[in-house]
């Protein structure tokens, strides 16, 4: 993985500096002060790129965390998205405002939106609490805004919780995802391992059984050693991983190629939301995983695993 020192401190940067621009009372972004943060906001993203391209990567090289930074300032490096970034915050730099059930001061409370692996989460230390909100929320209408805000403050899990959660599934939050995300980022250097070369496992098979219509996303061998967890596909940031314990002289190929032949499927198909509920191995899937050549050998291999 490509590594980038500071990004976190600059990001960290923006965020309270779009955070002191909607306190204002006015509810009046200052033009100059939107200004300032675009700028700073392109000067990170082009930093980005440069050393990435300077080490003959790609922002998807980067650790997870990092390529999700990078994709924030990269949508937010668009006027109108920064705008309607910015609107998201003060709406629920207002809700927090405006109700007296908090045991800490508004000012004591720091609000950031970013595209994060969670829905929201909050954080206190030494007396400042942090509430963490995912990006996908920015263009969600007020009432949801509203019960975000009161499930991050709830002592337990309540209704307002779940509805959240209900909302996360809804084509909206999700075509909010798609758009931050932006079209797949191909990956030069993460996608090799030791022994094998992810990037080449994925063109070869997508030519075999995709006409080599399927983009490569974001390939990576994941740093987590997980007995049980082969492989994933995340599509809201179009990667695919692979258990780094496969890396290995001692692997079968053809148990690589169906673990990331079966992660493909899951990018050709995509995710079905139905009634709230997410569905990925639809009988569609389960017919088309069959057509993998050397499909029982490979399913005998995973059964010798556990």
């Amino acid at each position: 993985m490509l590594q980038i020192r500071n990004i976190r401190n600059e990001t960290n940067r923006i965020h309270k500096n779009m955070f002191n621009l909607v306190m204002d009372p006015s509810l009046k972004i200052n033009q100059a002060s939107f200004a300032d943060i675009r700028a700073d906001i392109f000067d990170l993203k082009n930093k980005i790129e440069k050393l990435c391209k300077k080490n003959k990567g790609t922002p998807s090289d980067l650790g997870t965390p990092t390529y999700r930074q990078y994709l924030w300032v990269r949508f937010l490096s668009n006027a109108n998205n920064l705008l309607l970034h910015l609107k998201g915050l003060q709406t629920f730099h207002k809700i927090i405002k405006n109700q007296n059930t908090q045991k800490n001061s508004v000012n004591q409370i720091q609000i950031k939106i970013e595209y994060s692996g969670y829905l929201y989460q909050r954080k206190t230390s030494r007396g400042n609490t942090t509430l963490l909100i995912n990006a996908c929320f920015v263009n969600a209408n007020e009432q949801i805004k509203q019960k975000l805000i009161n499930a991050a403050f709830a002592k337990r899990r309540n209704k307002a919780s779940e509805e959240i959660k209900s909302y996360a599934n809804s084509d909206l939050y999700i075509e909010m995802g798609k758009r931050i995300a932006g079209d797949p980022i191909a990956n030069s250097l993460s996608c090799k391992g030791k022994y094998y070369d992810l990037a080449r496992l994925f063109h070869n098979i997508n030519s075999q059984y995709f006409d080599a219509k399927l983009p490569q996303p974001r390939l990576v061998w994941s740093s987590s050693r997980a007995q049980r967890r082969l492989g994933y596909y995340h599509p809201e940031i179009h990667t695919i991983a692979i258990n780094k314990k496969f890396d290995s002289r001692h692997t079968s190929q053809i148990l690589i190629d169906y673990i990331l032949y079966h992660e493909m499927l899951h990018q050709f198909f995509g995710i079905e939301h139905r009634n709230g509920r997410r569905y990925a191995h639809t009988t569609a899937f389960h017919k088309a995983e069959k057509n993998f050549k050397g499909y029982k050998e490979a399913e005998n291999l995973i059964k010798l695993l556990h």
